[in-house]
């Protein structure tokens, strides 16, 4: 069965709309697989029919694009939480992050080196060789997540990505398509949602870090035994729906 969520958007003047906490639950337990496709099929169903749910009408819209791309961003973002999970299970990213959890673990205070390495981060230099920076946006893992953003952008897909980043269980960065705003990210709201639910949707904002207006996806990542790990972060460039929304 494929599925398309059909998200509630409320858009604003101020060029934001949001994804309603009720479908960030329901998506959060089908990603874990707590609810099977077809029980969530039904639950979204039963929020349209309850009219709990508003599907706006595009013959009384006057933004025909925008209800058109808003469509496209859900579909997107369902493709891209499938896609996400697939990335999160790849050989290279699941040892880059078991040796860097293996690493910290040997470390007798690792929240202090941590917080250290953060405070450093931002005079790292991303092209100079050696450096953490350098390090981290150039192993194997993160030739595999540029591979991937490079796939997708090169698709025509309406809403592509626009960085992609894994931390250890620590929150500590592990791999990353480009150099990110911040070293450690475990104080971060949706990498702790991610950790205690499974996934995190953010409601469409600027990133700093992608400097691109953006809706992110954070997926908790696993090991083969179930044991959490880490989490993955792709930043999805929504630019296209925020120039639309201004026209």
């Amino acid at each position: 069965m494929v599925l398309v969520i059909g998200l509630a958007y409320n858009v604003y003047a101020q060029n934001e709309f949001t994804i309603p906490t009720w479908i960030k639950t329901a998506v959060g337990f089908w990603v874990n697989n707590q609810i099977s496709d077809e029980e969530f099929f039904y639950a979204i169903e039963y929020f349209v029919e309850n009219e709990m749910i508003h599907i706006p009408d595009a013959k009384k819209n006057t933004d025909d694009n925008l209800i058109q791309n808003l469509h496209i961003l859900q579909t997107a973002i369902n493709e891209k939480i499938r896609e996400s999970r697939e990335l999160a299970n790849n050989v290279q990213i699941q040892q880059a992050i078991a040796e860097s959890n293996s690493a910290f673990y040997d470390i007798s205070n690792t929240a202090s080196l941590i917080q250290q390495l953060d405070a450093r981060w931002q005079s790292s230099d991303p092209d100079e060789p050696g450096s953490l920076a350098y390090i981290l946006i150039n192993n194997d893992a993160a030739d595999v997540i540029r591979a991937t953003i490079k796939a997708d952008q090169e698709s025509g897909n309406e809403f592509t990505y626009a960085e992609i980043f894994v931390t250890n269980a620590y929150g500590a960065n592990v791999a990353q398509s480009g150099k990110t705003s911040d070293y450690r990210q475990d104080d971060e709201l949706w990498w702790k949602e991610a950790q205690q639910n499974g996934i995190y949707l953010s409601e469409s904002g600027y990133d700093e870090s992608a400097k691109v207006y953006s809706s992110d996806i954070a997926i908790k990542i696993l090991d083969r035994d179930s044991n959490f790990i880490g989490v993955l972060k792709a930043v999805i460039d929504v630019e296209s729906l925020i120039s639309n929304e201004a026209r």
